[in-house]
C-alpha cells in the first residue's frame, strides 16, 4: 500500500526530472516531499489518553534524520522510547491491572536507560549533518507502525495499552533489524539486537495478557 501511494507532489516531481538533471548538485525534492507524505497520511491515533503522547512521538521520529543509517536509527528511537515512557506512565496512573501496571513499570525503567544509551552514542560518535533523505528505510516502517497503533480499540486503558504497545514494539523491532542490516557500527549493532531481543520479549509477554484477560464484548 506505502510503495503505490502517488501524491500530486510525486506526480509534479517526476514531470520535472529533466530539469532537475541539468544540475549535478541538484536534489529531487518533490520526492522526498512524497515519501514524507505516506508517513503524514496514516491515521492520526483517536482520542484516548494515549493521543497526546502517540502523536507527539510520531512527530519527533518523522523529522529525526542523521548522517547515515546508525545516527539515524538512534535519534529516531530516542522520540520512540520516550513515547513508550510517556505512554507507560499514563497506564501506571490510570491502569487497573496489576500485571499491566508492572509491565508497564518495567517499560519505563527500559526505555529510560535505552534513551540514555542512545544519547550518548549521539553525544560522541553523531556528526549532526542530515545525510540521509525523509525517504529513508525506515519511514515505511515508521508508517506502518503509526497506522497500527492508531488503529487499536479497547475499553480501558489497560487493554488499550496493551495493544499498542504490541504496534509499538513491532515498529522497533523493524526498525532495529534494518539498521543491522545496514549498519557495521559495533554499538549500534549492539544496541539494535538488544532491542529486537527486549521487544520480541515484550510482544509476547503482552499477547499473553491479552489471551489471558479477554476484552468485554464490542470492545
Amino acid at each position: 500500500m506505502i510503495r503505490s501511494f502517488r501524491s500530486p507532489a510525486l506526480v509534479l516531481g517526476m514531470m520535472s526530472l529533466s530539469v532537475a538533471a541539468c544540475s549535478p548538485q541538484a536534489d529531487d525534492p518533490a520526492s522526498e516531499t512524497a515519501d514524507a507524505s505516506v508517513l503524514a497520511q496514516a491515521p492520526e491515533p483517536a482520542q484516548t489518553p494515549f493521543a497526546a503522547a502517540e502523536t507527539k512521538m510520531h512527530a519527533a521520529m518523522m523529522g529525526a534524520h542523521g548522517a547515515d543509517v546508525s545516527e539515524t536509527w538512534a535519534r529516531k528511537m530516542v522520540p520512540h522510547h520516550q513515547g513508550a515512557l510517556d505512554m507507560s506512565e499514563i497506564v501506571v496512573r490510570e491502569g487497573q491491572d496489576a500485571d499491566i501496571r508492572r509491565m508497564a513499570q518495567k517499560t519505563m525503567e527500559m526505555q529510560t536507560q535505552d534513551i540514555a544509551e542512545l544519547q550518548r552514542w549521539l553525544d560522541t560518535r553523531a556528526s549532526g549533518a542530515v545525510g540521509l533523505p525523509p525517504q529513508g528505510p525506515f519511514e515505511p516502517v515508521e508508517a506502518r507502525m503509526k497506522e497500527a497503533m492508531a488503529a487499536v480499540s479497547g475499553a480501558d486503558a489497560d487493554h488499550l495499552w496493551a495493544r499498542k504497545m504490541i504496534a509499538h514494539h513491532q515498529g522497533a523491532l523493524d526498525m532495529a533489524r534494518i539498521a543491522l542490516e545496514d549498519t557495521e557500527d559495533a554499538e549500534i549493532r549492539r544496541m539494535a539486537q538488544k532491542t529486537v531481543e527486549m521487544q520480541t520479549r515484550d510482544i509476547r509477554d503482552l499477547e499473553a495478557w491479552l489471551e489471558a484477560h479477554p476484552a468485554p464484548a464490542g470492545a
